[in-house]
């Protein structure tokens, strides 16, 4: 290892150093992970094994809606991957398998409920081609199902309002195949370094639209009213990645450089498709430059679907998103969804393009297409939106690694679905960040456009990415890529600095647990302001204590470490309040006005205070301006101080500010303010109106009768959660009503925040409205896809569980539930 001296001395840099001062400065690390010594409990976790090579799979599909079945003839396309073999062995979940024939001769197989086993006649040799068909029926309802905090359940298909029951609800197909779920509707081999071409052929009731990845080749109409469309996907890509849904949905036409671009809504969203999903083919465009490599498929769709299991699915020309995108206009003055349609569109190269071999490298898809947020805000909504996007996403992170630190990539984990975390996601993301940091643009962009073009159509894991940079830079990385893949947890650094003797003095102490977290090699800049006059240096810290001295004639004003501000890392450095202050109004970085704003709790110069007040009130960014009122609630500053610049902030652009204005405004100055908070009900943002309705429930005073008539169909989650707040402190007769009926028409993140509030007001109510409720509660437990809601609900009955027939009806829901994971939750309760 070559260590970098102790002392490091350099005077006077330019600010503006290229990256490349840090090359000389690389060290190999030797990697001994922990993993190995938790391979005594935990298994290996490697890549599936190919013993055959798929190639391609047609399936014809029908659905029998009153059992929530799926009729399937599967014919696949096979050969051995290299050796002989005499034994296929498929994925199958739930399913009824009726014939199975090779070479249209029927076989005879052993099925045990998940895999289907063929014994070969004769071994089938590595240039041998076997066309498999299995005639089946998929149960998904009929078999245990499991989830992760990112995909709820794993049944692959999904029968939505099935019957027809609920008015409110569309009946809809759709599938969710990540992470092995796509053989929970068809036969497959289900892994994600499998891959092979496709052709879907669905039929339906004449009424419903139809999509799959890939293009429609033909439509033809059948007996009895349906329809069988024929989608036909000629390009490889992995079983995990198989889709469909099916519905009756509005479908808008868009294009991209002659390519087909559509959104499909529910109906009654098509208006607003392209306020939702409008800047699509301005992120293809963006994307296919920035990474050197154009959009690689040959069309691509994205699909708003009820009660999906995740937010959303990257599926091959064909993503899919959860039902919070049925939105209209008025709810997009308050949030756009460019992350998540940016994040799913990135993975169309990175996950689907190129796909991890295995779900240890799943960082190798979900880190890249959480980094494409950041890289979307910074070029379409700068820097400040990239960078306070990305502080969010960091937090995350910290929090998940506080609790359980883990390797980004790790080969040991008692369940896939576990690899859906904060840590493949966010850390991901931001090792991305400082690798590209490190870099420099040109060498980072340049490396991926080597990834992409060397592994197009392949699985790949981390060491390609890797040598794909080094291809670029002629370096070697493996330093990088071993602290930040390889090993958990991210560095905890101490940073203190003193200025005497005409030399200004920085220590630095990486303070994290080294029996599990390695000394990190840490290239960095630190900035130094004196007066206008700004110096940057370059250090590389790769012990575990060391000191930097930097002659200086006199005491710097402020001093910034890491003043990229794109280390993954905890750092302790405090700064003084005039250096808060020098940082905030000098350095201009969002993370510094941010961190003033954040230390300003802590000040006891009110003069200070009031300075970075009145700056932050007029600061470009709203997340800046938003913070300085939330400072003015939290400390309860008076209102008579900073009157007349909060009242401004009411026509502030930002409707987050206003709703944190109405909040301060509401605490001492409601009456005065009256009028506004009477205006801000029919406010255009809903995030507005619902901060209105905060206030006067907190102040005691009844909503306007005409408001609450408006209300009574809202199904905005802002507006019902604080309207439920509101009836919770009525006790007329209308209040138990208004939850009687708003429960239905909710999507599954409204209603589980709903039932609780519904729970807690039907806690001391009358008899005859906690009678009415149970049945409502029942259902929901029973049937919403949702396992959050049927928790939910679950937990509003245990609550009644005074009534009669409930105690009885707990067991029911219990009994029938499939998820274990609901199952251990009831066990607690």
């Amino acid at each position: 290892m070559n260590i970098l001296k102790s002392i490091f001395l350099i005077i006077g840099l330019a600010v503006a150093l290229p990256r490349s001062v840090f090359s000389q400065s690389n060290t190999e690390r030797a990697t001994v992970s922990e993993e190995l010594m938790e391979s005594e409990v935990l298994q290996y976790r490697g890549s599936t094994s190919r013993s055959w090579d798929l190639l391609h799979t047609e399936l014809s599909v029908s659905f029998d809606w009153d059992n929530r079945y799926l009729n399937g003839i599967a014919v696949l396309d096979l050969k051995p991957y290299f050796y002989e073999q005499e034994l296929l062995v498929l994925d199958a979940k739930g399913m009824e398998i009726k014939a199975v024939a090779i070479a249209g001769s029927t076989v005879p197989f052993e099925y045990d409920g998940s895999i289907i086993e063929i014994t070969l006649e004769q071994a089938a040799k590595r240039k041998d081609t076997l066309q498999v068909t299995i005639d089946y029926v998929a149960k998904p309802y009929e078999r245990e199902v499991g989830g992760s905090e990112a995909i709820e359940e794993n049944r692959g298909v999904y029968f939505i309002n099935a019957d027809g029951a609920d008015a409110s609800k569309p009946k809809q197909i759709w599938t969710q195949g990540e992470t092995e779920a796509s053989s929970g509707w068809f036969p497959t081999i289900d892994a994600p370094n499998e891959r092979c071409t496709q052709v879907m052929k669905i039929t339906v009731q004449d009424q419903f639209k139809t999509l799959s990845n890939g293009l429609l080749k033909e439509q033809y109409k059948r007996e009895h009213g349906l329809r069988t469309d024929v989608w036909v996907m000629d390009q490889p890509h992995a079983p995990y990645l198989f889709m469909m849904a099916i519905g009756e949905f509005e479908v808008v036409k868009d294009v991209w450089h002659g390519m087909p671009v559509a959104y499909w809504m529910e109906k009654g969203y098509g208006q607003y498709a392209k306020d939702i999903f409008g800047h699509t083919p301005e992120m293809i465009t963006f994307f296919s430059e920035m990474l050197g490599y154009s959009f690689p498929w040959k069309k691509y769709d994205q699909v708003v679907v009820r009660d999906f299991v995740s937010g959303a699915m990257e599926n091959t020309t064909a993503s899919v998103f959860y039902e919070a995108l049925n939105v209209n206009r008025r709810a997009l003055i308050d949030e756009n969804w460019d992350d998540i349609i940016a994040h799913e569109l990135m993975h169309q190269w990175f996950g689907d393009l190129v796909t991890c071999e295995s779900w240890s490298n799943l960082t190798l898809n979900e880190g890249f297409a959480s980094y494409a947020e950041y890289l979307w805000n910074q070029y379409k909504y700068g820097q400040d939106q990239a960078d306070y996007t990305f502080l969010v996403e960091q937090e995350t992170y910290f929090d998940e690694a506080i609790e359980n630190p883990k390797n980004l990539i790790r080969y040991y984990y008692e369940d896939q679905e576990e690899m859906f975390d904060a840590h493949s996601y966010n850390k991901g993301a931001a090792v991305l960040h400082m690798l590209r940091s490190y870099l420099g643009d040109e060498a980072f962009f340049e490396g991926l456009k080597n990834y992409l073009h060397d592994n197009a159509y392949t699985s790949v894991e981390l060491s390609q990415l890797r040598m794909a940079f080094e291809a670029v830079t002629g370096e070697d990385l493996n330093w990088f890529f071993d602290q930040w893949y390889f090993f958990a947890g991210h560095p905890e650094l101490e940073v203190r600095h003193e200025y005497k003797n005409d030399t200004l003095t920085l220590t630095v102490a990486q303070v994290q647990a080294v029996d599990e977290t390695p000394i990190f090699q840490l290239p960095v800049f630190i900035d130094i302001w004196k007066g206008e006059e700004l110096f940057s240096f370059p250090v590389v810290i790769n012990e575990a204590y060391e000191t930097y001295d930097f002659p200086m004639d006199e005491k710097p004003d402020v001093v910034i470490f890491d003043s990229e501000r794109q280390l993954l890392a905890m750092i302790d450095h405090p700064q003084s309040e005039e250096e808060y202050v020098t940082q905030f109004v000098k350095d201009g970085s969002l993370y510094s006005r941010i961190e003033t704003m954040d230390s300003l709790y802590s000040f006891k110069n009110k003069k200070l205070i009031d300075q970075i007040l009145r700056l932050a009130f007029q600061d470009s960014f709203a997340m800046v301006r938003q913070y300085a009122v939330e400072y003015l609630i939290d400390e309860e500053v008076k209102l008579k101080k900073y009157e007349p610049e909060v009242v401004k902030l009411l026509k502030d652009t930002s409707t987050h500010v206003r709703s944190y204005v109405l909040a301060y405004l509401g605490r001492d100055g409601f009456e005065k303010y009256r009028s506004v908070f009477d205006r801000a009900l029919n406010d255009s943002s809903y995030l507005v109106a619902s901060a209105a309705i905060a206030q006067f429930t907190r102040n005691g005073v009844d909503l306007p009768a005409k408001f609450l008539e408006s209300q009574k169909q809202e199904t905005n989650l802002n507006m019902v959660v604080m309207m439920a707040d509101y009836y919770n402190h009525q006790e007329h007769k209308d209040s138990y009503e208004w939850f009687q009926k708003r429960i239905k028409g909710l999507d599954g993140n409204t209603l589980f925040y709903f039932i609780q509030a519904y729970a807690e007001k039907l806690l001391d109510a009358p008899e005859q409205y906690r009678k009415a409720a149970i049945p409502q509660f029942d259902r929901l437990a029973r049937n919403h896809t949702n396992y959050m809601v049927r928790f939910s609900a679950y937990q509003a009955l245990v609550l009644m569980s005074d009534m009669e027939g409930v105690d009885t009806m707990l067991k029911s829901i219990r009994e029938n539930e499939k998820d274990p994971r609901l199952l251990d939750f009831y066990e607690e309760l």
